[in-house]
């Protein structure tokens, strides 16, 4: 039986001994890639390592046999299941210790992501993730798990943001949880992870240049701290991240980048050839081993992400949904060398997708009633993906027919192209010619693994 996978991923390149290149892949789309599939992809893509988005319990067994090691994530809300050593161990004993009696090489657990970001304490009161991660190790240890490295994947924001990074520290209001989660780290000897996006610090964060965010950076803009000087954003970044562990007392501690990339559109500044052209750089400065003037050295980092997830949570923005190398169709977007040799190529594109019929649903442009059309514009937009239709996004220029036309297409592409799903009282039609426009293309769906059991009259093991 082929081998399967449904939940999001992080894979993994290995580089050298003790550095690798990775880049994260999650399931948060409405039509889902065959899990086959993208077991598939990531061997032809020579992946020998991953991390996934979440804990995957249900299918992080599916790896056994393929060399590939794991790292999972417990995510924010599932921190609540396990505050308590009972509710801990369960949940090591269910996610982690029986799928490695099943094959799967796990070799990391995160715990939280971004638990102490400003829009995830807005939620809650008096959260710290350091009892949960201390109880998760108790766990993994008492289990004979004590290979499997726990530690907890941190933004940006846990900083008092400065223009220089020698002036940088944690937030007042949480950094003695931040210096009790670094002892925790350097107590078994975890990396701190960082999670970090060059577009959104350089673009809303600190309002400089966008070329600051390149590493071939065409402005002339740097940033001057001492006798040292910055010349983009990633390097800044990471410093700045460095010299607030450094005054916690921590200076060795290891820094791995959970997660970088660039996205392709939703946002300004956010397509294709901006994200060919940061990657490139990016790819270019790790595999050069030289590391930032605070971390000399080869530096670990996920790529983020696989493919776009058009059903992402847009904390931030729209252009969350679109941060894949890959569409969601599995086909690639744009080159980039994963192999990190260099070369001007696509990375190898799904095998076997199969995509719904060459059908779309568009408005049939009757304005007699505009509130009728504003109304199941403003519908298809709640219900399905309208992130390009934003300011900045790629079909920001259409018309506001054309953009009524895609939120149709939209729903209609999402509910699997049911009739009755172009109707709109009476305003959508169903047409056989692509009514993409120049910059914006009006995507068909995939069949998801799902749609193609039932197709197959087949059930297999998911």
């Amino acid at each position: 039986m082929r081998l399967i996978i449904t939940i999001g991923i992080c894979l993994v390149m290995a580089t050298q001994v003790n550095s690798f290149v990775g880049i994260t892949w999650g399931r948060q789309q409405t039509q889902q890639l065959v899990p086959s599939m993208v077991v598939d992809l990531l061997l032809q893509n020579k992946i020998s390592q991953l991390r996934l988005m979440t804990s995957g319990y249900d299918i992080i067994e599916i790896f056994s046999g393929t060399n590939i090691s794991v790292s999972v994530l417990m995510g924010n809300s599932f921190m609540y299941q396990a505050n308590r050593k009972d509710l801990a161990y369960n949940w090591v004993n269910d996610r982690i210790k029986d799928p490695i009696n099943k094959g799967a090489n796990i070799v990391e657990l995160t715990v939280g992501s971004e638990p102490f970001s400003n829009t995830f304490l807005k939620q809650v009161t008096n959260y710290n993730v350091v009892p949960v991660l201390k109880l998760m190790r108790e766990s993994l240890d008492e289990m004979g798990l004590g290979h499997v490295r726990t530690t907890t994947a941190h933004g940006m924001d846990v900083l008092n943001h400065t223009k220089v990074p020698s002036e940088s520290d944690f937030r007042d209001d949480i950094k003695p949880q931040m210096i009790e989660s670094l002892a925790e780290f350097n107590r078994t000897g975890a990396p701190f992870v960082l999670i970090m996006f060059p577009i959104h610090f350089v673009k809303d964060v600190m309002n400089y240049t966008i070329e600051f965010a390149f590493f071939d950076n065409n402005s002339g803009f740097k940033i001057k701290d001492g006798n040292i000087t910055y010349t983009n954003a990633v390097e800044l970044m990471i410093d700045s991240i460095a010299w607030a562990i450094k005054k916690a007392g921590y200076e060795n501690m290891k820094i791995m980048i959970a997660q970088i990339g660039w996205p392709t559109d939703g946002y300004p500044h956010a397509n294709i050839k901006n994200a060919e052209r940061f990657h490139k750089g990016l790819l270019k400065f790790i595999t050069s081993k030289k590391g930032t003037p605070m971390k000399p050295g080869p530096i670990d980092i996920y790529l983020h992400s696989l493919c776009d997830e058009n059903k992402f949570h847009k904390m931030f923005g729209s252009f969350q949904r679109h941060w894949g190398i890959y569409q969601a169709d599995g086909n690639p977007k744009y080159k980039i060398d994963l192999s990190l040799q260099g070369r001007d190529v696509l990375p190898t594109q799904a095998k076997g997708i199969v995509k719904m019929p060459n059908r779309w649903c568009k408005f049939n442009g009757d304005t007699t009633n505009m509130d009728l059309v504003n109304k199941n514009y403003d519908l298809a937009c709640q219900v399905s993906d309208c992130s390009q239709l934003e300011q900045g996004a790629s079909c920001d220029g259409l018309s506001y027919a054309s953009k009524v036309s895609y939120a149709m297409n939209a729903f209609f592409q999402k509910n699997k192209q049911e009739v009755k799903d172009c109707d709109f009282d009476g305003l959508g039609q169903i047409v056989a010619t692509n009514p993409s426009e120049p910059n914006c293309e009006f995507p068909i769906e995939i069949l998801s693994f799902q749609d193609q059991r039932v197709q197959n009259g087949m059930v297999l093991r998911v």
